[in-house]
C-alpha cells in the first residue's frame, strides 16, 4: 500500500513539474515577444504547431506576393533555425528553475550479510540530504536570473535579427536600382557607338574615335554585368537570415515605397538612451545577480558542509530487529571549499568588469553613430540639393546648345553619362544614410549595432558586432 501511494507520489510531482516548466516558458515567451515588439514594432508569429510543415505553409503565404522589409523581417523571425533554437533556450532555462525549486530525492539503501555458520544480517535505510533545504532558495534566486539572462539574450538576437534583416533588404533594393542605372548607362553608350559607326561609315570620324565610342560601351557592359552579378549575390545574406533555399529564393523585391521619415534624434540624449536601451547590459545584470547567488552559496557552504538525516532498521542473524535515526556528515578534510568560494567570488568580479566595458563600447557605438550620420547626411544633402540639380541644369544647357547647332550629339550623349555617374552616387549616399539610420535605430532598440572586432579579454578571442553585416 505505501508503496502505491509513493508511486502515486512521484507521478503527480512529475506532472506537476512538467506543468510549471510549461508554464514558465509561455511566459518567458511572451515576454520576449512583448519586448521585441515595444523596441521593434514587429510581433513574430508563433504558432501553437511550430512544425515544418506548418511554418512551410505561412512562410510560402508571406512569399506570395511580392517580398516587402516587414516581411522579410516575419520571415526571419518565423523561420530562422537560430530563432527557433533561441527559444529552446528559454525552455532549457525554464526547466532549470523549476529544477533548482525541487527537493533532492531520498535515498534508499540496503544490504545483506550472510554468515558462514548459517543466518543473515538485513540492515535497510532511507535517507534525505537535509542542507540542501538551506540552498534551495539561494538555487531559485539564481535561476530566476538566468532565466532573465536568457530572455534578454534572445530577445537581444531578435532586435538584431530584424535589423540586419533591414539592412540586407535596403542593400538589395539599391543593388537592383543601380542595375537599372547601368542599364541606361550602356543605352546612351551604345546610342553613342551607333552614331560614331554612321559617322564613320559616311568617312567624317577618324578611326580612332570609332575605336574610343566600341570601348566605352564594352566598358558599360563590363559594369552592367558587375551590377548585375552584386544584384544576384546580394541576395544570399538575405536567403541565409531568412532561412530559405530551393525556389523560396525566387522572391521578388516589391516596388520601392516613399523613404520613411526621419525621426528627429536629441544628439545629447543619444549616449544615455542607448544605456538604457541595452539589453547586453540587461544581460550582464542578470548573470552578476546568479553569479551572487552562486557565489553566497559557496561561501555558505564552507561551514555548512553536505550531510543527510534519515532512518536505519536492521535485522540480526538472531531475529532481533532494530530501528533508529541515521545522521552522515561531510568532514571538509581534503577539500574545505575555499577554491570554489574564491573561484565563485572572481567570476562575480568578472561580470562586474564586463559590465562596465559594455556600458563603454554602448556609448562608443553611440558616439560613433551619432557622428556618421551626421556626416552622411549632410552629403545626402548636398547631393540632393547642389550636386544633382547642378548635372539637371548643366544637361538642360547643353541640350540648349544642341538645339542651337552649337555642339553634336556626343556631347549631350557625354553629359547625359555624367548625369548618371551622378544619379548612382546620390543612390549609393542615400543607400548609406538609410544603414546609418538602422544602426542607430538597432542601438536605440538594445542591440549591438554595429563596431569594430574588440578582444574579449575573458577568453583570448576577438569578439565582433558586425558577423551579419558584409560590405558591397
Amino acid at each position: 500500500m505505501r508503496t502505491s501511494v509513493l508511486l502515486l507520489a512521484s507521478v503527480i510531482a512529475g506532472f506537476s513539474a512538467c506543468t510549471n516548466v510549461d508554464a514558465t516558458r509561455r511566459a518567458s515567451t511572451l515576454e520576449v515577444q512583448g519586448s521585441l515588439a515595444a523596441r521593434t514594432g514587429i510581433t513574430p508569429e508563433r504558432r501553437a504547431d511550430d512544425s515544418d510543415v506548418v511554418i512551410r505553409s505561412a512562410v510560402d503565404e508571406l512569399l506570395r506576393d511580392d517580398l516587402t522589409e516587414e516581411n522579410a523581417v516575419r520571415i526571419a523571425l518565423l523561420n530562422n533555425h537560430d530563432v527557433r533554437s533561441g527559444y529552446e533556450r528559454l525552455g532549457v532555462a525554464a526547466a532549470d528553475l523549476v529544477r533548482a525549486g525541487l527537493l533532492r530525492n531520498p535515498v534508499f539503501d540496503g544490504e545483506a550479510l550472510l554468515g558462514f555458520g548459517g543466518g543473515a544480517e538485513v540492515a535497510l535505510g532511507l535517507a534525505k540530504p537535509f542542507v540542501d533545504l538551506f540552498w534551495r532558495p539561494l538555487r531559485q534566486r539564481a535561476a530566476e536570473y538566468e532565466l532573465q539572462a536568457v530572455v534578454a539574450s534572445l530577445t537581444r538576437e531578435l532586435v538584431e535579427l530584424t535589423f540586419a534583416v533591414r539592412r540586407e533588404f535596403v542593400r538589395v533594393r539599391t543593388a537592383e536600382q543601380l542595375v537599372e542605372s547601368q542599364r541606361r548607362s550602356l543605352a546612351a553608350a551604345q546610342a553613342a557607338h551607333e552614331l560614331m559607326q554612321t559617322l564613320a561609315t559616311a568617312g567624317n570620324v577618324v578611326g580612332a574615335q570609332l575605336s574610343a565610342a566600341r570601348l566605352a560601351e564594352a566598358r558599360a557592359r563590363l559594369d552592367l554585368a558587375d551590377a548585375e552579378r552584386a544584384a544576384i549575390e546580394v541576395r544570399e545574406p538575405l536567403n541565409t537570415l531568412l532561412g530559405l533555399w530551393g525556389r523560396r529564393v525566387a522572391w521578388h523585391v516589391a516596388e520601392d515605397a516613399a523613404p520613411p521619415a526621419v525621426d528627429h534624434v536629441e544628439w545629447e540624449q543619444v549616449e544615455a538612451r542607448a544605456i538604457a536601451a541595452s539589453l547586453a547590459l540587461v544581460e550582464n545584470r542578470a548573470r552578476i545577480d546568479a553569479a551572487a547567488q552562486r557565489a553566497q552559496i559557496q561561501s555558505w557552504s564552507r561551514w555548512l558542509p553536505d550531510g543527510v538525516v534519515g532512518v536505519s532498521a536492521q535485522r540480526d542473524p538472531s531475529g532481533r530487529e532494530t530501528l533508529g535515526p541515521a545522521l552522515a556528515l561531510e568532514l571538509p578534510v581534503f577539500d574545505d571549499g575555499t577554491a570554489a568560494a574564491a573561484a565563485a567570488q572572481s567570476q562575480v568580479r568578472l561580470l562586474v568588469h564586463r559590465h562596465a566595458q559594455i556600458a563603454v563600447e554602448v556609448r562608443a557605438r553611440a558616439r560613433v553613430l551619432r557622428e556618421r550620420i551626421d556626416r552622411i547626411e549632410a552629403r545626402v544633402r548636398f547631393v540632393e540639393l547642389e550636386y544633382l540639380p547642378a548635372q539637371d541644369r548643366l544637361l538642360h544647357e547643353t541640350m540648349q546648345n544642341y538645339n542651337a547647332m552649337q555642339i553634336g550629339a556626343f556631347d549631350v550623349i557625354a553629359q547625359k553619362l555624367r548625369q548618371l555617374d551622378a544619379f548612382r552616387e546620390a543612390l549609393v549616399a542615400s543607400s548609406d544614410a538609410r544603414l546609418a539610420r538602422l544602426d542607430l535605430e538597432e542601438l536605440l532598440a538594445g542591440g549591438q549595432s554595429q563596431g569594430v572586432a574588440t578582444p574579449d579579454l575573458s577568453t583570448g578571442k576577438s569578439r565582433s558586432d558586425d558577423g551579419d553585416r558584409g560590405e558591397h
